[in-house]
């Protein structure tokens, strides 16, 4: 009996182990070793590097040497040691950061921007108190080409970011000096916002970036919306909101450099994760990353492009089950299982971007025509609609619209919009 049970234990022993082999040897599919080149062929945009001024936007009081010097620093302290270092700035020991509340901000709901700060101009005068260089920094934002953080993955710490909320205190700033006369000016500087934000969309490092970055977008595209309507519809722009207002191509709305910086982040903890000989029993490398490259490749493949031209959602890979290969990477599945969330509200929100500036085209267009604004609709040129989301006038006349493709924030409606006349 003894000798029997050694004999049983010896054949599971080498069926295991028959199984740990190949499982592990188990060759990885043509698509995803496509969807790993994809996004390991990150390339840095050419241009201006703004990242120096957007890491240091809190602070005031700084030239641009002392800004690059600052990130320098925290960046070598990164580099040495990112367990140890801090989130925030080494600025942050020697100047007081800038720490806009929310109630310079306007509210998200039916009620726009500039109706809110007409509504209350005083609060949001206090609210802006004391800001003015930082509006200044926010309107040299558009001065540069690309926004490529130098901070690389190291392990599984966390990536430092720049603090964002200083970018939201713009419109509402923009939105107080229309109601206090200076029309061109707030008009030019929302535009300088649109720009800059449509070039944080395309070049940010992250995903993070790249929604702050379309935030910042349709949260100025509705204020110029409501702005321009209040104009006369021959009203001249002022020469910065010509290429600022023009439609988002594809690459604009692409989400592939934010995925290829989500998946150096994963391939640098999975790394981590690899150091020692018990981890790499339970952790494969490479169909870890394979897996993980599916949760974001499809953002950088040729099918993305062609949806985001075509404004139809985008063919977001769902997140792999449990297979063959995970008998041996029982830790790399779960992993990639956790870096596998829904990514298609993301991917809706860069086309929602590129709908509202389509509106905002289309709204310039429509006041300058003759006639009822539906008829016309049917004249609208082809640079103003898509295919699978036509403009409409809405029930009570007042607005042009589209329906939202990305999930509403509470306050929102079913439709994207615009005013088509003031109140």
């Amino acid at each position: 009996m003894l000798r029997w049970l050694g004999w049983a234990m010896l054949g599971l022993l080498v069926i295991a182990i028959a199984a740990w082999l190949l499982s592990r040897f188990w060759p990885l599919s043509a698509a995803q070793r496509q969807d790993v080149r994809l996004l390991e062929a990150a390339h840095r945009s050419e241009g201006r590097n703004g990242f120096a001024l957007l890491w240091t936007l809190p602070f005031d009081g700084l030239d641009l040497a002392q800004r690059e010097a600052a990130l320098a620093e925290d960046l070598q302290r990164w580099q040495t040691a990112p367990a140890q270092a801090s989130q925030a700035s080494v600025l942050a020991a020697r100047h007081a950061p800038l720490n806009p509340g929310r109630s310079g901000r306007c509210a998200v709901g039916p009620v726009g921007c500039l109706a809110q700060v007409r509504a209350d101009p005083q609060r949001f005068a206090d609210a802006h108190a004391g800001h003015a260089d930082l509006h200044e920094r926010l309107a040299r934002m558009a001065d540069y080409d690309r926004f490529d953080s130098p901070f690389r993955p190291s392990g599984s710490e966390l990536l430092p970011l720049p603090a964002y909320a200083p970018l939201l205190d713009g419109a509402s700033a923009q939105a107080l000096a229309y109601l206090q006369g200076d029309v061109a000016g707030a008009i030019e500087g929302s535009c300088s916002a649109v720009r800059f934000g449509r070039r944080m969309m395309r070049t940010g490092s992250t995903l993070v970036d790249s929604m702050m970055g379309a935030a910042v977008v349709r949260t100025h595209a509705a204020l110029l919306g409501e702005m321009l309507v209040e104009q006369s519809p021959d009203y001249a722009l002022p020469v910065p909101c010509e290429a600022a207002l023009q439609p988002l191509d594809a690459n604009e709305q692409s989400l592939c450099q934010a995925m290829q910086g989500e998946f150096a982040m994963n391939k640098a903890a999975v790394e981590a994760s690899t150091q020692t000989a018990g981890s790499r029993l339970l952790l494969d490398r490479d169909h870890t990353l394979a897996r993980i490259a599916g949760n974001f490749g499809w953002a950088c493949r040729p099918a993305a492009a062609t949806a985001l031209a075509a404004d139809v959602p985008l063919p977001v890979s769902p997140p792999l089950g449990w297979d063959v290969r995970c008998m041996a990477n029982p830790l790399g599945c779960t992993l990639s299982a956790i870096a596998g969330p829904s990514y298609a509200p993301y991917a809706a929100r860069s086309q929602d971007t590129a709908a509202i500036i389509r509106l905002l085209g289309a709204q310039r267009w429509l006041r300058q025509q003759p006639g009822p604004a539906g008829e016309a609709l049917a004249r609208l040129p082809a640079q103003w609609r898509s295919h699978a989301r036509t403009p409409e006038v809405s029930a009570d006349g007042r607005y042009l619209q589209v329906v939202r493709r990305g999930p509403a924030r509470e306050g929102e409606g079913p439709h994207l919009s615009m005013p088509l006349r003031a109140d």
